[in-house]
């Protein structure tokens, strides 16, 4: 393994690993690179990670916000690191999945040998995939949720967040805001998801879903679907329309320098859809 701190491991001894944990699948073609966010127990943990030309290079970050880059082996379409984790050394294998990848852990002891037994797999997903470059009006993520966020500003900005950088956003949005926000549903949902894939987002996950009809283990499950579907593309693209046309409305609201008449079709944009019987439950049943 690459810059590996213990002794060498046998390929037949990590083979033997992982066809025990059954995390071995030497025919997929998707790969790795890009962010990954980690879901269930791996929640508010994230891997980036690109090819290189003597494997993949990347950086984990853990619940905690702490992080360690790494460099691995190309194990087939996998990567295999080792990683200092809880004051642990484990190895680490990332198996690329058409919706993100699976992860799977396994400790040393103090001797240097695998504890089979004590190994865990984990799931991430993919949040990054085609994003436009971030606009003029992009802010950086808060570190929490104590400060002001305008909606426009959370609005241009959040699809390029990690999932505890949205959840301390939208904490930090005026209510009035998160009001508005609702009204469009697609982008409701897509605010949703990335609250759902967020540690200790309780409390902002009880307003996001209230009247939406949606749970976040559906959430997660379809869009997931959708990604291996090539339905994500879809489901992005009804994203992208309704922020036009809330950023717009939102816009107005603050003062931004608009024309009059640009003003007033945003309000009758909004009335509409304050009327909408559409939640983020309806955009979700069109990806199932």
């Amino acid at each position: 393994m690459r810059h590996m701190t213990i002794s060498a491991l046998s390929a037949r001894l990590v083979l033997a690993v992982f066809l025990v944990l059954g995390a071995l699948d030497p025919l997929r073609a998707d790969t790795l690179s890009g962010h990954f966010y980690g879901v269930d127990d791996a929640s508010g943990a994230s891997i980036e990670i690109r090819p290189d030309a003597e494997g993949f290079v990347g950086t984990f970050f853990d619940a905690q916000g702490n992080s360690q880059q790494f460099k691995a082996d190309r194990n087939g379409d996998a990567a295999e690191a080792v990683l200092d984790m809880d004051g642990r050394t484990v190895l680490m294998r990332v198996v690329p999945l058409p919706y993100g990848a699976e992860v799977t852990l396994v400790p040393f002891d103090q001797a240097g040998n695998l504890v089979i037994q004590a190994g865990r797999r984990l799931s991430f997903v993919r949040t990054d995939l085609t994003l436009p470059q971030p606009g003029p009006d992009f802010i950086r993520a808060p570190r929490d949720d104590r400060g002001r966020v305008t909606a426009n500003g959370f609005l241009a900005s959040y699809q390029f967040w990690d999932p505890t950088g949205v959840r301390n956003g939208y904490l930090s949005l005026p209510g009035r805001s998160r009001t508005m926000i609702r009204l469009f549903p697609a982008v409701q949902l897509d605010v949703i998801w990335k609250l759902c894939l967020a540690p200790g987002a309780d409390r902002a996950l009880a307003m996001a879903l209230r009247g939406q009809g949606v749970a976040c283990t559906d959430v997660i499950e379809v869009i997931a679907k959708a990604q291996r579907s090539g339905a994500f593309q879809r489901y992005k693209a009804e994203v992208t329309a309704e922020m036009a046309v809330l950023r717009l409305a939102v816009r107005c609201a603050e003062g931004y320098p608009e024309s009059k008449q640009t003003c007033d079709g945003a309000a009758r944009d909004l009335a509409r859809q304050a009327i909408a019987l559409d939640t983020a439950a309806t955009v979700l049943g069109r990806y199932r």
